[in-house]
């Protein structure tokens, strides 16, 4: 088995693109090129070709003060750091003599140097900028566009990974084209250099996967090769189901497979990988191919990887605040267009990455991102052979993945699905109330969160519709738009691609960064709002209990409706079950804490016992509570009914005015069936309803409906019975109704679809239909709450 000959040859074409420069241009070099992380390395790949061609590096004086500004950056230590360093690299390599400062003071940003500079002198010398700044990189090649023929060609270009020097990904021009072939393409035509761009297939490889016959599988402190020569590994890192990781002697950690999943068809995908340049900052991506010492395929080299994974830390609340405690909205939103970034670059390339999964991401910060596993990515007819269910569209669900190739459209839908569960950390966007397993919701794209009116009222309980009703109104159109069925942007081929994405992020950067979007409402910026967005049409206020604002309408005596359902838990002194005595009963009703619970309640009222009075001969009852009471003071159960009771007391008063006993007997009786005299003994449903809503006890809903009640309905035949069935009955229900969990929601719901219908039946006097109607609620609530 040969060694692969690609990266020698790579290094070498390197190597001659630069002292070709060095040799015969005038080379320029831009700030944010000085600060680059592998610029050490290009000052030792440069340095020997300007001693031997007794050539400068030309930097404007203007770049220098912007080091020096970035140097007493408080704010960011990091750059500041490495601005200390920058600057103190150059002045060495001033002393030296391999650097030029030129420009002078009060010049304006460099970029504006350049642009007067390279206009002026491209006539009398070929000029190279170095810089990573895509738009002025833009800005200088336009100067390519005037035909003069006495015009010298200017070229731009960025440092790569390796300290050497690459093309931007729209510039396809190189030290052996000439300008005039350039010019021949249209001004607006992007495009790459052939050896970074992969073909696109149709189909899978027929290339057998059967296993490499391999002697030795190398291990720590053993040595495995490259084309270039010996790499030591040294200590284990991470083991996986395909090999394990190795760091080595040199800046690179090396993956060998392990000897089951070594295969032919991995080795010749590798070796299609290596054949382009493919180098981005943070893509852990295959740089060599590695052999054991019988020159036998073992596996490959690849850039370190650093940072906690995002499914471990941004996807989990509270590892997300340990790990980044001081994150913000802003954050998640610049580590979206980190990522975007780093997939853009792999798609441009044709470079599926097919498996989409939060464990092969890693974080150090918004800006520093590191892409894992990058040798499972489709490239041309490889396919990506795994996937996860959150990440795979519709259209490819319980499909195997080795047997068809992905299409962007595929890919589309994972990169939104991720940008949603960053900017909603962790919430797939089909999870929801009721709803089936994640493969069907995704399947049918039942999407559960609101846009303007639309909505399947189906959103996750929790902080998520909180998030949601925060983000922008782009970032919300373009989500619903792609995850909702029939969506503008819902279909394999109508989805959003990472070009489309990254304006809508980028512009929600600017309005966070720019305080616009916090000063319609500051909780904007934070990562977990505890409230919805505010309405700037709406008045809020301060609750009293948990301090959010929420719109004044919803708060009664200064607190908001999630605080009046919340309370004090207690447990029944009967039963010992957890009773709770809610904020509304308290700070609104002043009511005193229940003794027992709704259960107890109920037990101790319903009947033990019946039978006849000794004295009137009437049938009287004794409830379980009256029992108890009874037995636990050592009293005999009661032979007369209450009423004789009561005269036998009163007797010895009926000549100063006290009641006789019969007169106390019929009385008692011709009471059972109540009257409107009940209106303040008990709270009763439509009480608590309009009570809930802040209405007094003497509102017109509440008056129309006793009205009802004692004009109407009373007289019906059955009406008296039916009334005091309600009597008997509805305090347990009340009782129910206000210690459930569901408190808000269902006094919201009876007003909606009962009681404002009942006054609306009342008002137009279909009084049959108010009955039929309150009958309805009454047996919802006792089914809702038994």
């Amino acid at each position: 088995m040969a060694y692969d000959a690609n990266q020698n040859g790579k290094e070498t074409y390197a190597k001659n693109v630069l002292d070709s420069y060095a040799k015969d241009w005038k080379i320029f070099m831009d700030t944010c090129s000085i600060l680059h992380f592998a610029a050490d390395k290009f000052w030792m790949n440069i340095i020997p070709l300007l001693r031997q061609y007794q050539s400068k590096v030309i930097i404007p004086l203007r770049s220098i003060e912007e080091l020096q500004k970035h140097e007493a950056n408080t704010g960011k230590p990091e750059l500041a750091e490495n601005a200390k360093k920058c600057l103190k690299i150059l002045n060495q390599l001033i002393n030296a003599g391999f650097v030029e400062i030129r420009g002078e003071q009060g010049d304006n940003f460099a970029d504006n140097v350049f642009q007067v500079v390279f206009t002026k002198f491209r006539m009398t010398h070929k000029l190279l900028l170095i810089t990573q700044d895509n738009d002025l990189a833009k800005d200088i090649i336009a100067l390519n566009s005037n035909k003069s023929v006495r015009a010298n060609p200017v070229h731009v270009k960025r440092i790569n990974q390796y300290g050497f020097l690459s093309n931007f990904t729209w510039n396809t021009e190189n030290t052996k084209s000439d300008s005039s072939k350039k010019n021949n393409r249209p001004s607006n035509e992007e495009e790459l250099d052939e050896d970074e761009v992969f073909q696109i297939c149709k189909s899978v490889t027929t290339l057998d996967d059967s296993r490499l016959a391999v002697s030795h599988i190398p291990t720590e402190n053993e040595i495995v090769y490259t084309s270039r020569g010996p790499i030591k590994l040294e200590s284990k890192v991470a083991a996986g189901g395909e090999g394990i990781i190795y760091t080595t002697n040199t800046p690179y950690v090396a993956k060998i497979y392990k000897k089951e999943n070594n295969t032919k068809r991995k080795y010749e995908k590798i070796k299609l990988m290596l054949s382009k340049e493919i180098e981005c900052e943070g893509v852990c991506y295959p740089v060599a191919a590695l052999y054991n010492s019988n020159k036998e395929f073992v596996g490959y080299m690849m850039p370190k990887a650093k940072g906690k994974e995002l499914q471990k830390s941004i996807f989990i609340k509270p590892l997300f605040l340990k790990n980044f405690p001081n994150w913000k909205k802003r954050d998640t939103v610049e580590l979206c267009i980190t990522i975007l970034e780093k997939i853009k670059y792999l798609h441009d390339r044709n470079i599926v990455m097919g498996d989409i999964n939060p464990a092969n991401i890693l974080v150090v910060s918004p800006k520093e991102v590191y892409f894992v596993d990058t040798d499972s990515y489709q490239v041309e007819n490889f396919p990506c052979p795994v996937g996860t269910n959150n990440y795979t569209a519709p259209e490819i669900q319980r499909k195997h993945f080795s047997d068809f190739l992905r299409t962007m459209g595929n890919e589309n839908f994972a990169v939104a699905t991720l940008l949603f569960m960053i900017m909603l950390p962790g919430k797939p966007p089909y999870s929801q109330q009721g709803g089936e397993d994640p493969i069907n919701n995704i399947i049918k794209m039942d999407f559960s969160y609101p846009f303007g009116e639309s909505s399947n009222k189906k959103t996750p309980d929790g902080p998520w519709r909180y998030i949601w009703s925060h983000l922008t109104y782009d970032l919300k159109k373009a989500f619903y738009n792609t995850f909702r069925k029939g969506g503008d942007y819902s279909t394999e081929n109508t989805r959003l691609t990472v070009d489309e994405w990254l304006p809508i992020f980028t512009y929600y950067l600017e309005l966070l960064d720019s305080g616009k979007f916090g000063k319609q409402d500051k909780m904007s910026e934070e990562l977990f709002p505890t409230r919805h967005k505010k309405n700037p049409k709406v008045v809020y206020t301060t609750c009293k209990l948990c301090g959010n604002e929420v719109p004044e309408n919803q708060c009664q005596n200064g607190i908001c409706r999630d605080c009046l359902n919340k309370g004090e838990v207690y447990r029944c002194k009967k039963c010992g079950k957890e009773i709770l005595y809610t904020n509304y009963q308290k700070y609104v009703k002043n009511a005193k804490r229940f003794n027992v619970c709704p259960e107890c309640f109920e037990y101790g009222n319903k009947v033990r016992i019946r039978q006849n009075c000794v004295d009137c001969g009437r049938q009287f009852e004794i409830t379980n509570n009256q029992y108890d009471f009874y037995t636990s003071k050592g009293f005999d159960i009661p032979k007369r009914c209450k009423s004789c009771r009561d005269a036998k007391k009163n007797r010895s008063y009926s000549s100063s005015g006290g009641y006789s006993s019969q007169t106390t007997r019929h009385t008692s009786a011709s009471n059972n069936t109540g009257s409107s005299g009940n209106n303040g003994s008990f709270c009763f449903i439509s009480t608590v309803v309009c009570e809930y809503f802040g209405k007094k006890d003497d509102c017109v809903e509440l008056n129309t409906l006793r009205a009802y009640r004692d004009n109407w309905l009373r007289h019906q035949p059955g009406g008296q019975q039916l009334i005091a069935e309600y009597y008997n009955n509805a305090p347990l229900i009340v009782s129910k109704l206000r210690m459930s969990a569901n408190y808000a929601t269902y006094c919201q719901y009876l007003w909606d679809n009962y009681l404002q219908p009942c006054l609306m039946f009342i008002e137009s006097k279909q009084f049959e239909s108010c009955k039929k109607l309150y009958i309805d609620m009454y047996q919802y609530l006792q089914t809702v709450l038994s």
